[in-house]
């Protein structure tokens, strides 16, 4: 019984893991935002270049929403320019979010007093 709750919650905890690390348009749209942040203080603190460890992550963002998006970003590192990139990156990220959800399935109300309906319609 103790070994069978251990399993359950490894395959809970990689379950977990697997859905906190999808690179999901939704997620890639809170790191734009993160991103966005650091990339505004560095406007704020007049530093003229973004800092090099926001480059990895930025990369990654602009890869997924759109595969010219690295290119145009090329090796440009001043703020302003790379802000603008970001706000293109979220436009297309938002259009992929959009499509990604789809609709929502219905979940029929008192279910069991309408197949009761349905079985006494019959019936009659």
């Amino acid at each position: 019984m103790l070994q069978q709750t251990i399993e359950e919650q490894e395959r809970y905890e990689r379950w977990h893991r697997r859905t906190t690390r999808a690179m999901t348009p939704r997620r890639l749209l809170q790191e734009s935002d993160e991103l966005l942040f650091w990339v505004e203080e560095c406007l704020v603190q007049k530093i003229r270049i973004v800092p090099g460890w926001l480059i990895p992550r930025l990369m990654t963002v602009l890869r997924h929403a759109h595969p010219q998006l690295p290119s145009r970003l090329g090796r440009e590192r001043r703020p302003e320019h790379v802000m603008e990139i970001i706000y293109d990156a979220q436009a297309a990220l938002m259009e992929q979010a959009c499509i990604s959800r789809g609709p929502a399935q219905v979940i029929p109300l008192f279910a069991r007093s309408r197949e009761r309906m349905l079985k006494e319609a019959a019936t009659q």
